[in-house]
C-alpha cells in the first residue's frame, strides 16, 4: 500500500507540476505567438489548423487540467467501491481498486506529458515529432503488468496480515 500511495501522489504531482509549468510558459510567451498561428497537426506532423484567437494556445491545458479531473474523480470512485461484482468480497477487492485507480494516475501522467509537448510545439510553432506520440501510448502495456503486480503484492501482503491476526 505504501508503493500504491507514493506513485499515486509522485504521479499526480509530477502531473500537475508539468502542465502548470508549460501553462505559465505559455502565458509568458503569448505576445510573441505570430497573429496567425498553428495549433492542431495532422498526421504528418505539420500544423493543419490555424487560430488568430490567443485564447486558442490554451487549447492543450482545457484538456489536461480537464483529463486530470476526470481521471481524479475516476480514482476516486474506485476507491469508493465496496464490492466487484457478485463474486468477490469486500476485502478481496482491493487489488481490484488499486489496479484501477493505479491506471487512473498512470494515464494522467500520460496525458499530462501528451499535452506538454504539444503546447510547447505551439509555443514555438515548429513540427510535431510523432515519435514521441508513439513512446507515449507504448506506457501503457509496459504499465498494465506492473500495476497489476502492486495490486496482487498489496492484496497477498492483506492476506498474510489477516492470517497472522488469526
Amino acid at each position: 500500500m505504501k508503493l500504491f500511495k507514493r506513485f499515486h501522489i509522485a504521479s499526480n504531482a509530477i502531473a500537475l507540476v508539468l502542465l502548470t509549468v508549460f501553462l505559465v510558459w505559455t502565458v509568458c510567451t503569448l505576445p510573441s505567438l505570430p497573429k496567425k498561428f498553428g495549433m492542431h497537426y495532422g498526421m504528418d506532423g505539420n500544423f493543419d489548423i490555424y487560430s488568430e484567437n490567443k485564447i486558442m494556445a490554451f487549447y492543450p491545458f482545457f484538456a489536461g487540467y480537464g483529463l486530470f479531473v476526470i481521471f481524479s474523480l475516476l480514482s476516486f470512485a474506485a476507491s469508493k467501491i465496496k464490492k466487484v461484482g457478485g463474486k468477490y468480497k469486500e476485502n478481496e477487492t482491493e487489488g481490484i481498486r488499486i489496479l484501477i485507480r493505479s491506471l487512473c494516475d498512470m494515464l494522467k501522467l500520460c496525458w499530462a506529458v501528451f499535452w506538454s509537448f504539444w503546447s510547447f510545439h505551439v509555443i514555438h510553432q515548429s513540427r510535431w515529432h510523432f515519435i514521441i506520440n508513439r513512446n507515449i501510448t507504448i506506457v501503457l502495456p509496459i504499465a498494465i503488468p506492473l500495476f497489476t503486480v502492486m495490486a496482487v503484492d498489496t492484496v497477498r501482503k492483506h492476506k498474510i496480515k489477516k492470517q497472522e491476526e488469526q
